[in-house]
């Protein structure tokens, strides 16, 4: 089986399956269900995804047909969520952020991205900032086109890594100064994403969250302009693995951004590789 080439830090490397399955088989998942319980009512459950393994290439041979595809589905309990997770032992676990008027309805519709901006079945979108190094400049992984014409668009050192941070406690000050005041910090295993919270933010149109992302972008923030936007509407489940660099997604608050150490410490970094 072909691996496709990474280029990650000391540390950082994807996780095989034996590992997933050790992290997920002893992951508390009361954990995951509570901080859903957090944000608006119709994600207290969403539409989950699943990717087997596209980037990594380590996948359950079962699965092996869907592999480039994601896996999406409606729970009515998280202990189906667990089940799922148990089965596929995915790379990576991923939620909806669009509010919708039957989950059920659109879990089952084959149209996604740009035909979802216009249903008139989505009533809004949890809005959120993705800060990650590869949309950073770096002077030693160059920018993202050099990242995608060399051996791999998510290749990052510290330098980015760190320049993420920054600009992540950054641009948690700029939202509050415009106004938003419920904001939450998720690392994501290789940056950060900005949770802003509330029915304001959930009710901005997609023209309106297109505006705001230029804006942002404008004043230097390296944010992935289509999560804001609304057209990539999943993020990353908080607790769950990112199996591209063995790294736990995790809330973390503001005032500890500086004095976390995502690469080396607990809760950050799961415990086969501690």
């Amino acid at each position: 089986m072909s691996r496709l080439r990474h280029c990650y830090p000391i540390n950082h490397r994807p996780s095989r399956m034996r590992e997933r399955k050790t992290y997920y088989s002893s992951l508390d998942f009361s954990l995951i269900e509570d901080w859903f319980r957090t944000r608006t009512k119709d994600l207290e459950k969403p539409i989950f995804h699943i990717d087997p393994g596209n980037e990594t290439r380590y996948f359950r041979r079962e699965y092996r047909d869907i592999v480039g595809k994601l896996v999406y589905f409606d729970i009515d309990s998280f202990a189906e969520l667990r089940e799922m997770v148990l089965d596929y032992l995915p790379e990576d676990l991923y939620y909806d952020r669009n509010l919708y008027k039957d989950p059920k309805a659109c879990a089952d519709c084959n149209k996604r991205g740009k035909a979802c901006l216009s249903c008139e079945e989505i009533r809004g979108q949890e809005l959120m900032f993705d800060i990650d190094p590869e949309n950073i400049d770096c002077p030693n992984c160059g920018t993202l086109e050099d990242r995608v014409k060399g051996s791999s668009m998510f290749k990052f050192c510290y330098i980015c890594f760190n320049k993420a941070r920054e600009q992540t406690e950054q641009l948690y000050h700029r939202l509050g100064d415009m106004g938003w005041g419920s904001l939450e910090v998720v690392y994501s295993g290789r940056g950060f994403h900005i949770y802003v919270l509330g029915k304001k933010a959930d009710a901005m149109s997609f023209p309106e969250r297109a505006h705001l992302a230029k804006e942002i972008k404008e004043e230097g923030f390296g944010i992935d302009p289509w999560v804001t936007e609304g057209e990539a509407r999943l993020a990353r489940v908080p607790y769950s693995l990112n199996g591209l660099v063995s790294r736990v997604c995790y809330p973390v608050g503001i005032e500890k951004i500086k004095k976390s150490d995502f690469w080396r410490s607990a809760p950050f970094v799961p415990q086969f590789l501690r």
